[in-house]
C-alpha cells in the first residue's frame, strides 16, 4: 500500500513538472516569436522609404535658406502732376480689353488703320501684334514699361506696367493733367543670392519684403521716367537685371535688383527680409552713413560754384546762393541747379507746389531725386586727362567691375592735403589713384517746370529743364575725396 501511494505521488510530480516545463516552453517560444517578426513586403518598405525621403527633402528645402548680400542700394524720390490712365490688362488682349489698346493707338498715336485690324499674341505672352494686310504694330513687354515697334523702329512711349495678382496692367501718362502733385518713393536693392546648401533652392521674389517699423512693403516695379536717359542713376538701374523666381543649384548664384515702393527716402529702420530670414549687412549700415555724408556736403567748397543759376545775374556771375522763382503772367524767372544735395532738393520740392497754387494755367512739373551707393570697394581711378574733345572718368574695383564709366564731365574736384583742387572740363589733368574700402555715391536730379500758354492763337511754352549728375567717392573714414559733376540746363520760351 505504501509503495503504491509513493508511486502515485511520483507520477503526479512528473506530470506537474511536465506541465510546468510545457508552459515555460510556450511562454519562451512566444517571446522568441515577438522578436522574429516576419519581413515586410518590398513594396511597403519602398513606400515607407519614399515618404521618409520626401519629408526629409521638404524639411531640407525649408531650412535651406540662401545667402543674400546687398551689393548696392538706391533711394529714389519722384513727383509730378501727371495722371495715370488705365488702358488694358496685357492678359486680356486679344480679348475683352482689346478696345483699350485700339483706342490708345487711334486717339493718342493717331493710327487710323487700326479700326479694321486683327490682334494676335505670341505663345510666350510677350508680344502683341496689331495688323492688317498693309500695316502692323508690335507691342512688347519690357520689364515695367512697353515698347512699340513701328515702321520707323522701336519707340518708347509714356506707357508703364503695374503687375498685380499675376496681371500686367498697362497705363498711359497724361503729362500735366492736374493741379495736384503726387509723390512716390522707391528703395532699390542690388542683391547677390547664392545657394550654399546641398539641395536645389527655389528662390521666390515674393519672399523678399522690406520692413520699416510696423509697415511692410512687397516688391514692386520701378516706374519708368521720361527723362531717365539724362539721369545716370535711373539709366543704370534700367540696365540692371531684375530679380525673378529662379531655381538655384548648389553653389549657384543669382544677381539682380528688386524695388519696393516705400513712404520715404532711405533711413536706418529699413530692414530687408527673405521669408523669416533677416538680410543683415554691415555694408548697408556703411551705405546709409555714406549717403548722409554725400547728401549734406556743401559742394560749393569743392566745385567753387554757387548752387543756383538764375535767369538773370545782376552781379555778372554764373551763379547765386539764393534761388529766384517768379511767375509774371506769361514771363517767368527760372532757377537751375548747378549741383545738388539734400537742401537743394528740398528747395525745389517745396517751390513747385507753391507755384502751382498761384498759377492760372496748369503747368507740367516733374522731379526726380535719385541716390545710389556702392559701399566698401577697393577701387582704382584711371588717370583723367583732356583728350581731343573728351575726358573720361573710369573707376573699377579690384575684380575689374566698372563702378564709374563716363565722358560727361563738366568739372572735377579732388581732395589732397585737406584742400580741394578743382578743374573744369577743358583743363582736366588728374593722376590715377587707388582707394581702399571706398564708397561711391551717385546722385541724379531732375527739376522741370513748364507752363503752356496761348499767344496769338499759338500754344507756347515757358519754363525750365534742369538736370544734374554727380559722382562722389568717399574713403574709409567717409571723407569726400572726389566729386565729378555734369549739368544740363535748358530754358523754354
Amino acid at each position: 500500500m505504501k509503495k503504491g501511494k509513493n508511486d502515485k505521488v511520483s507520477r503526479n510530480k512528473i506530470v506537474t513538472t511536465f506541465i510546468i516545463l510545457l508552459l515555460l516552453s510556450v511562454l519562451f517560444s512566444g517571446c522568441i516569436g515577438e522578436k522574429n517578426i516576419a519581413p515586410v513586403p518590398d513594396s511597403i518598405q519602398k513606400e515607407a522609404v519614399n515618404v521618409s525621403s520626401q519629408n526629409l527633402t521638404q524639411s531640407s528645402k525649408d531650412e535651406n535658406m540662401p545667402e543674400i548680400k546687398i551689393t548696392a542700394f538706391s533711394s529714389i524720390y519722384l513727383h509730378d502732376n501727371n495722371e495715370d490712365i488705365y488702358l488694358f490688362s496685357w492678359e486680356n488682349v486679344p480679348g475683352n480689353e482689346s478696345h483699350g489698346l485700339l483706342n490708345y493707338l487711334k486717339n493718342d498715336l493717331h493710327v487710323s488703320w487700326v479700326e479694321n485690324a486683327q490682334i494676335t499674341k505670341d505663345e510666350e505672352n510677350k508680344t502683341i501684334r496689331v495688323f492688317t494686310n498693309e500695316n502692323s504694330i508690335e507691342i512688347m513687354l519690357d520689364n515695367a514699361s512697353v515698347l512699340l515697334k513701328r515702321d520707323s523702329g522701336f519707340e518708347r512711349y509714356d506707357l508703364w506696367v503695374k503687375e498685380e495678382n499675376g496681371f500686367h496692367d498697362v497705363y498711359n501718362k497724361k503729362r500735366g493733367n492736374k493741379y495736384n502733385i503726387s509723390e512716390r518713393y522707391y528703395a532699390v536693392y542690388n542683391l547677390s543670392i547664392k545657394n550654399n546648401g546641398p539641395d536645389p533652392l527655389y528662390f521666390k521674389l515674393n519672399g523678399l519684403r522690406l520692413h520699416e517699423g510696423d509697415r511692410i512693403f512687397d516688391a514692386a516695379a520701378l516706374e519708368p521716367n521720361g527723362g531717365s536717359s539724362l539721369l545716370e542713376v535711373l539709366q543704370g538701374l534700367e540696365k540692371e537685371s531684375k530679380l525673378q523666381d529662379a531655381t538655384l543649384l548648389p553653389g549657384q548664384s543669382l544677381n539682380g535688383t528688386v524695388a519696393f515702393r516705400v513712404n520715404s527716402l532711405y533711413n536706418k529702420s529699413f530692414l530687408l527680409k527673405y521669408n523669416t530670414m533677416t538680410v543683415t549687412s554691415a555694408s548697408f549700415e556703411k551705405s546709409i552713413e555714406a549717403l548722409a555724408e554725400a547728401e549734406h556736403f556743401n559742394y560749393s567748397v569743392a566745385l567753387g560754384i554757387p548752387p543756383y543759376r538764375n535767369c538773370h545775374f545782376g552781379d555778372g556771375t554764373r551763379g547765386s546762393y539764393e534761388p529766384i522763382f517768379d511767375d509774371l503772367n506769361e514771363i517767368s524767372c527760372e532757377t537751375w541747379a548747378n549741383w545738388v544735395n539734400r537742401s537743394i532738393f528740398e528747395v525745389y520740392k517745396k517751390s513747385d507746389p507753391e507755384r502751382m497754387q498761384k498759377s492760372q494755367l496748369i503747368p507740367t512739373t516733374e522731379m526726380v531725386y535719385a541716390l545710389k551707393v556702392i559701399p566698401e570697394r577697393n577701387i582704382t581711378m584711371s588717370p583723367v586727362t583732356k583728350r581731343f574733345d573728351r575726358s573720361h572718368l573710369l573707376v573699377t574695383d579690384d575684380k575689374g567691375e566698372e563702378i564709374i564709366n563716363t565722358s560727361s564731365i563738366q568739372g572735377m574736384a579732388v581732395l589732397s592735403n585737406q584742400t580741394y583742387t578743382f578743374k573744369p572740363d577743358w583743363m582736366l589733368n588728374f593722376p590715377g589713384m587707388n582707394i581702399s574700402n571706398a564708397s561711391v555715391v551717385q546722385i541724379s536730379f531732375k527739376a522741370s517746370y513748364i507752363t503752356k500758354f496761348p499767344f496769338s492763337g499759338i500754344i507756347g511754352e515757358t519754363g525750365r529743364l534742369s538736370f544734374v549728375n554727380q559722382d562722389v567717392i568717399l574713403d574709409d573714414e567717409l571723407n569726400i575725396i572726389l566729386v565729378r559733376y555734369y549739368t544740363s540746363q535748358m530754358h523754354l520760351g
